[in-house]
């Protein structure tokens, strides 16, 4: 049982140091962006070894643009709706995610841009505002919408 409550307690521990540190589940720029990448909506674009370096590092600005702005608004107050603020900041980072996916797009071979085409239209039948697939954009939160069959 004592070894039991150690442990309980080491876990707890690292949890909160890990969140102290920004660290938390969400992560810095680059393991968010490495995330992203190997998920399982990348997975249908089939990114070659020399597409994957540079959508990675897209994305890690794109993360960082995000953290940057994210630092300048107002923290929501305890109990405040989340999504207001999100709303709040959406005017600001729209521009900067839409020259992101368009770098992305720039990138796409022309089966990866059928891809693209479908999740896009995906996206739209979910939300008609929905403007990206990589970078947010309206769709179901961060990303926009899935490729085919996710």
């Amino acid at each position: 049982m004592k070894k039991l409550f150690i442990m309980i307690a080491l876990v707890a521990g690292v949890a909160t140091l890990s969140n102290a540190q920004g660290g938390g589940q969400q992560g810095t720029p680059e393991e968010r962006a490495q995330r992203t990448i190997d998920g399982q909506r990348m997975a249908a674009f089939n990114f070659t070894a020399d597409q994957k370096p540079k959508v990675l590092a897209i994305l890690v600005r794109q993360n960082k643009s995000t953290d940057s702005l994210r630092a300048t608004m107002p923290a929501p107050a305890a109990g405040a709706d989340r999504m207001a603020a999100m709303q709040a900041m959406a005017p600001k980072l729209a521009p900067i995610s839409a020259a992101n996916e368009a770098a992305i797009v720039a990138l796409l071979t022309p089966d990866q841009k059928k891809t693209y085409d479908t999740a896009l239209a995906a996206a739209k039948e979910r939300n008609p505002n929905a403007t990206a697939v990589f970078t947010g954009g309206g769709g179901r939160g961060q990303g926009g919408g899935r490729p085919p069959g996710q």
